[in-house]
């Protein structure tokens, strides 16, 4: 029987689609949603567009290149150099594109992954668009987020409430089920809570704060949107600060003893005995940036039931 993984789809034509595609084809197969695009347009990424750890809590960088043809030597080789930029320093490179899989280039970045290992630096490899759809396939709800043409009709719930909308006059509005949708996709249990009330001097659950990342990977599409130019002016400024918030935290935090909890603190530091200035920094840091997110959180709740109350 055919499967998704079998489909031959269109490949992305845009970079910034192709990125999160990458993106979730990452946190798949590396078993971790804490993968996440490095910065934005115009920031320099030094080599870097998506990064996140691995089971064992290695460093891995993805440098996606969207391209017709294969990626050339030159260009891998350009790359390296600028993710050698990259910190904290990567423990693998992938160079992640929508060419087909091909030999001599897989040759070259096997010969500069021998290179770099020899000189103490990152390993190299490559992730062609067969790899990443055949990991992205793995998961439907990934899958359906970025190809929503292959959810099944039967599931597809939200073309069919504004249908049972328009036949009841007194109905809520597209605004009103909007919000609804955000307080069920983002409420302030357990996220919002933990970002309120933790100290990330110490450990946390790293299930506690997967509601939040996920509505910064899914919340950017124009289905998001309210009608509202103050409200949706509100909710990009809103989710612009959950993406910095989402950087903060998977930036300064490791995987610690069975994988269930992240900390500032990684288990080799621990075993090295008191803990580092720089560790006991980076807890202030997002001590400082949640107490400045949380407030906007409640903000916008408080406004978008000022203007949407029934």
């Amino acid at each position: 029987m055919p499967t998704f993984a079998d489909s031959h789809l269109p490949k992305p034509q845009g970079w910034d689609e192709f990125e999160k595609i990458v993106c979730s084809a990452a946190k798949i197969r590396w078993n971790n949603p804490d993968f996440t695009r490095h910065g934005r347009q115009g920031q320099a990424q030094y080599g870097v567009d998506v990064y996140g750890r691995d089971q064992n809590g290695a460093l891995i960088g993805l440098q996606c290149k969207n391209t017709i043809g294969k990626v050339s030597e030159t260009t891998i080789r350009a790359e390296v150099a600028e993710a050698a930029k990259f910190k904290p320093a990567l423990s693998r490179l992938y160079i992640a594109t929508t060419a087909d899989a091909d030999g001599p280039t897989q040759a070259v970045a096997r010969e500069i992954s021998e290179q770099q290992r020899e000189n103490g630096m990152f390993e190299v490899s490559m992730l062609f668009w067969g790899d990443i759809w055949e990991e992205l396939s793995r998961d439907e709800s990934r899958l359906f987020q970025h190809y929503p043409q292959l959810k099944p009709i039967s599931v597809v719930q939200l073309a069919s409430a504004p249908m049972a909308v328009a036949s009841q006059p007194a109905g809520p509005t597209h605004d009103q089920i909007l919000f609804e949708r955000f307080k069920k996709e983002l409420p302030f249990e357990p996220s919002i809570r933990l970002l309120r009330e933790q100290d990330f001097g110490g450990s946390f659950k790293r299930m506690a704060i997967q509601p939040f990342f996920r509505f910064v990977e899914e919340w950017d599409t124009p289905e998001h949107e309210f009608v509202d130019a103050e409200l949706n002016d509100a909710l990009q400024r809103f989710y612009g600060e959950a993406c910095i918030m989402a950087s903060c935290i998977v930036e300064r935090t490791v995987p610690i003893g069975s994988f269930d909890l992240l900390s500032v603190f990684s288990d080799q530091q621990r075993a090295m005995g008191e803990r580092p200035p720089h560790v006991i920094r980076e807890a202030k840091e997002m001590n400082q940036a949640a107490a400045k997110f949380v407030p906007m959180y409640e903000a916008f709740l408080r406004l978008c039931r000022s203007k949407l109350a029934s």
